[in-house]
């Protein structure tokens, strides 16, 4: 599907029957794969004696361009066109002892993990699903807080891309104005010597009204704050620079103790009322920041309690 989404994307109309040479199939074979690209939500317009084109151009992820806006040649890159989960796509790479670090990113995710079990689809060539691996050989004790700070950095290239006033909402997700822009979901695969991380982080850079008929909250794009959308190439090497950095910080065992302040920075929870889920368990209290270690204070009439990360979830009242 990639090679007819590449032909059609600057918008204008190609005949089924160049559109046949060029990728050196039959007309009644590119007809089937205009039909694979509208299964999967792509929009085709088709005019009779003008051919097929899509709304609006778009500019697919590219290996060259990636490293063009500065992905290190020490990361590995992988684009499959479509993925179940990027996420998936490292984790396998690692259980084969491929190099690391690496980075995954995909032009439509089917059955992307959120948390709490939610799934989280990115629609075709418009959003950002992306998954950076590293290894850290200190082990598993070094990434405390490592999900907060990875929220830090992709807040930083958001503000570099023009949005003035990104949040951070405990644990890992970005707002803009109280609607939810970006998740991120770690995964480990650890022993007692080394730890392998997952990173996920899925950007709503130009969502569907499709897309946003499955989502239960408040949510915005990037489309909707900027009046120039930037290169998902761009943003995704920004965002992988970043997350270099970030690990290399934690692999020396410095880890929240140097994101601590910029998490603050950008919390929107602070000093706010605030409920907590976990499982059956509601709880409600002040947001207070964070500790150290990246735990959520909360203040309740017994006083500040700290809250881990995992299957926890906090709203504003």
């Amino acid at each position: 599907m990639r090679e007819i989404l590449a032909l059609l994307s600057d918008s204008k109309f190609h005949s089924g029957e160049e559109l046949g040479e060029l990728l050196g199939v039959t007309r009644a074979a590119v007809w089937k794969r205009l039909k694979k690209l509208e299964a999967v939500g792509v929009r085709v317009h088709s005019v009779k004696g003008r051919g097929y084109r899509i709304p609006d151009p778009l500019t697919l992820l590219d290996e060259a361009k990636l490293r063009a806006a500065g992905v290190p040649d020490n990361i590995g890159i992988e684009i499959p066109f479509e993925t179940p989960s990027t996420n998936e796509v490292l984790k396998r790479h690692i259980s084969i002892g491929a190099a690391l670090p690496a980075l995954a990113v995909t032009e439509h995710q089917t059955q992307g993990k959120g948390r709490r079990g939610r799934t989280w689809e990115s629609g075709i060539a418009k959003n950002i699903t992306m998954s950076f691996a590293w290894r850290f050989d200190q082990g598993p004790s070094v990434v405390e807080g490592l999900s907060l700070a990875v929220g830090v950095v992709v807040a930083k290239v958001l503000r570099n891309a023009g949005i003035p006033n990104p949040g951070l909402k405990w644990p890992n997700d970005i707002h803009i104005d109280g609607e939810k822009i970006c998740g991120i979901l770690l995964e480990m695969v650890a022993d007692q010597d080394v730890c392998h991380v997952v990173i996920g982080i899925g950007l709503n850079v130009q969502s569907t009204a499709e897309q946003k008929a499955k989502v239960d909250q408040p949510w915005t794009d990037l489309a909707s704050r900027l009046p120039n959308v930037p290169d998902r190439n761009c943003l995704v090497a920004e965002i992988t620079k970043g997350l270099e950095d970030l690990c290399e910080v934690f692999a020396k065992g410095e880890g929240m103790a140097h994101f601590y302040p910029q998490w603050q920075a950008y919390d929107i929870l602070f000093n706010q009322p605030v409920k907590v889920f976990s499982g059956v368990r509601v709880q409600e209290g002040i947001a207070k920041g964070i500790d150290e270690n990246g735990a959520l204070r909360l203040e309740t009439e017994d006083g500040i309690e700290l809250l881990h990360g995992g299957e926890i979830s906090v709203r504003k009242q």
